[in-house]
């Protein structure tokens, strides 16, 4: 079975936070697909103190790993330090530690990446996505928010390093010039709804829908396979990603794992 196709997710209606869970012989897959909030009085966080704790009940004496989106971060000292700092990443890493649980980005190499996107788009359209993810991220955090040049100009120089391009501008000009060329219209940081709407893989408005479509489905291939050898290696998985890539991973992983 093949992963769910986007045209497909579109016809289902999800609550988000979306959770599932799978036994795999004697182990156990919990995946809680979150909204991304920075915002520690959501209410998600408690409905996920609720599946976290059953998924450390069903998994008593077993060996246990969480997988976490977008790579490790760091542990922070209270739960309300972890959420605005980091998100439910931060969250589940925060919780993860109290266990003395590892986490781990189950993500393919984003050098792969990159090079697999550059066989359908220009440099321009794959660095500007990685680009907007990022400016979207940045207006989710509460307020008050961290300098927004600051901000940016760290996750370009990290691009910078995965893609080996010296010779191309990752300078927040360039990425504004991207912009205007891409939608001719004047580049507005805070515009959220923006950001979300071009960065949404459901969607084939723009060319950045559909890097951020290629993106995901290679992604979502290679985390599926992740979580299985983890599962085939003994281990009790804990998965925390998008409510979508829940959602479109859930028939697969359940084929897998379930039907073998």
């Amino acid at each position: 079975m093949p992963l769910m196709t986007y045209e497909q997710y579109r016809e289902i209606k999800h609550p988000t936070p979306y959770t599932f869970s799978i036994q795999s012989g004697s182990n156990f897959l919990y995946y809680f697909g979150e909204r991304h909030s920075y915002d520690p009085a959501h209410e998600e966080w408690i409905i996920e103190k609720t599946f976290w704790q059953s998924f450390l009940k069903d998994t008593e004496g077993h060996k246990r790993i969480v997988l976490v989106e977008g790579g490790k971060r760091k542990t922070e000292a209270t739960e309300e330090q972890s959420i605005v700092n980091g998100g439910g990443m931060g969250f589940i890493t925060y919780l993860a530690s109290q266990q003395g649980i590892d986490t781990v980005c189950p993500e393919p190499d984003r050098a792969y990446e990159r090079k697999e996107l550059l066989k359908h788009f220009s440099r321009e359209e794959s660095q500007y996505y990685y680009f907007a993810r990022v400016v979207g991220q940045w207006n989710r955090r509460q307020e008050p928010k961290p300098d927004f040049e600051e901000y940016m100009n760290e996750f370009l120089e990290e691009d910078k390093k995965d893609t080996g391009w010296n010779n191309f501008d990752f300078s927040i000009e360039m990425m504004k010039r991207i912009h205007t060329a891409l939608f001719h219209t004047e580049f507005d940081k805070n515009d959220l709804e923006f950001f979300h709407t071009i960065c949404n893989p459901s969607r084939t408005d723009t060319v950045i829908n559909k890097v951020a479509r290629a993106s995901s489905e290679i992604r979502d291939k290679h985390i599926v396979q992740e979580i299985k050898k983890y599962l085939d290696e003994g281990y009790s998985v804990y998965v925390q990603f998008g409510g979508t890539h829940a959602v479109m991973q859930e028939p697969l992983l359940k084929e897998l794992l379930i039907t073998g």
